[in-house]
């Protein structure tokens, strides 16, 4: 664990008492015992140093005390990364089985701040209401490997699953609060700019941490009428140009690139 995520409730109080499947989590899978200290962060973004002073079968009590980025560097793990990360809303169009859960998972560990699962034209799922239900249930667990990414990666970014919206929304959704891209699974024309070429002028004329939309189509690619609906919001048509990649490996192949060439 890189960093664990204290729950929702927590208010900053010096003795926090965890019950249940945290406190499990701590003690059981982690295996720590009193004494252990590691590193937390909570849902204002601050950073805790923790130690466990307390275990018995069902609760583990915590001591809390405020703490700096140094806090981080205090166990055997990995070194964290302090740096700047772009603004991502990732508007992922639904995929079939558990190609979404991947997805999060991997968006989250990345530094995405939002996910927003979108039906599409050409998506397997369709908000019926009884998916709708489905998904709705489903949301919860996604939350759950949001938690376990962000511990896993200690992810300064606190990721937000958002509700499942239709493609024809994303637009209102996302009301030109900075540049928007939809990865292609064609050209569209013969001078469309490079995903390069298309940062490099973003990022300067507003820096690294600008936000920024990527919209991402499920198995079967966006209908033509959904790319015109894009491109009239002015949202930018990107081709990657590369092999055929499946959904889940496009919003990643997506996502690193974009942070790659904003960083650079």
């Amino acid at each position: 664990m890189r960093l664990y995520l204290l729950p929702k409730e927590f208010t900053g109080e010096p003795l926090l008492q965890l019950e249940g499947k945290e406190a499990h989590y701590l003690t059981r899978v982690l295996r720590m015992k009193v004494g252990s200290r590691f590193a937390g962060r909570d849902h204002k973004g601050r950073l805790w140093d923790l130690e466990i002073t307390h275990t018995d079968k069902n609760t583990c009590a915590l001591n809390c005390s405020i703490a700096g980025e140094e806090v981080l560097e205090t166990s055997d793990a990995l070194p964290a990364y302090h740096g700047p990360f772009p603004n991502l809303s990732l508007y992922q169009c639904l995929c079939k089985g558990k190609k979404m859960e991947q997805i999060v998972r991997q968006a989250t560990e990345m530094g995405t701040a939002r996910i927003i699962p979108v039906q599409s034209s050409h998506s397997v799922v369709d908000l019926s209401k009884k998916e709708v239900e489905e998904l709705t249930g489903k949301k919860d667990r996604l939350q759950a490997m949001v938690k376990e990414a962000i511990q896993q990666s200690g992810s300064a970014i606190p990721t937000v699953i958002e509700r499942t919206i239709r493609l024809t929304e994303v637009v209102e959704d996302w009301h030109g609060q900075g540049l928007g891209l939809f990865f292609h699974q064609m050209p569209m024309g013969e001078q469309q700019p490079s995903l390069v070429e298309v940062l490099s002028s973003y990022a300067k004329q507003n820096g690294p941490q600008a936000p920024i939309a990527v919209l991402i189509g499920p198995e079967g690619g966006l209908s033509s009428e959904e790319a015109q609906l894009l491109l009239k919001a002015d949202f930018k048509p990107i081709h990657l140009r590369t092999n055929i990649l499946r959904a889940e490996t496009a919003a990643i192949y997506a996502l690193s690139a974009i942070q790659v060439v904003m960083l650079a």
